[in-house]
């Protein structure tokens, strides 16, 4: 929805939506603009636009800016919304079981979700692909503690391949691997996926590797033998 500002320098500008997320507690509402100001080189029609708002929800009620991009030539100034800032991360949930299995894979996880919310995708690739080792690699060290050497040392394929017996859990590692590994070479071989694909792949492993720690978690606690 357009909305049309009057600045203080008399001048008329005209956004292309207000925010209507606050960047700082994620609680979606129609804010209250405080100020709003022309940035950046006005005489090469280079302008910016920021809008100083106030968040509705009276469990934040923080302050925030809203910035905007010109879109127009000088008469129409038009700006097209571009982001609100301070953004604040929020870490994605992880399983109990999960992290008691990789304590790293916890680690490197919520930090390659931080790269990817700062759009740093590039390197959210690369983390997503080392946790999913670890992961991995802890899982089948937990349930293989005597070949925890060989585990360490191979490459992740062959420790899915050798030590992975849950069919479920080996298929959706496996393509996790293939993807993970296309953010890690010069050429990607799966260019009809993307970043998206492997985390949901990268879930589906720690579901299947959850669902088994918990099976055998109530099979030994309930087994009337």
């Amino acid at each position: 929805m357009h909305k049309t500002f009057k600045l203080d320098n008399g001048i008329t500008v005209d956004i292309d939506k207000a925010p209507d997320i606050c960047p700082i507690c994620n609680q979606a509402q129609l804010p209250a603009n405080i100020f709003a100001k022309l940035t950046g080189d006005v005489e090469n029609n280079k302008t910016k636009l920021e809008l100083a708002m106030e968040c509705m929800n009276l469990n934040c009620a923080r302050l925030y800016i809203s910035r905007y991009s010109k879109t127009r030539s000088t008469y129409n100034h038009n700006f097209k919304f571009d982001q609100s800032i301070p953004e604040t991360f929020n870490a994605p949930n992880i399983s109990r079981e999960i992290i008691n299995t990789s304590e790293s894979f916890e680690k490197i996880f919520i930090q390659a979700s931080e790269a990817e919310s700062r759009q740093l995708d590039e390197l959210a690739g690369i983390g997503y692909r080392k946790a999913l080792e670890y992961l991995i690699k802890d899982y089948c060290i937990s349930i293989k503690p005597e070949k925890e050497e060989d585990i360490k040392s191979n490459q992740l394929s062959r420790v899915i391949n050798n030590y992975v017996t849950d069919e479920n859990l080996k298929n959706c590692a496996n393509r996790a691997v293939w993807l993970g590994n296309d953010e890690t070479h010069y050429i990607r071989k799966w260019e009809n996926h993307d970043l998206k694909d492997l985390k949901i792949l990268i879930q589906l492993t720690c579901t299947w590797i959850q669902s088994s720690i918990l099976t055998k978690k109530y099979m030994d606690e309930m087994d009337r033998n």
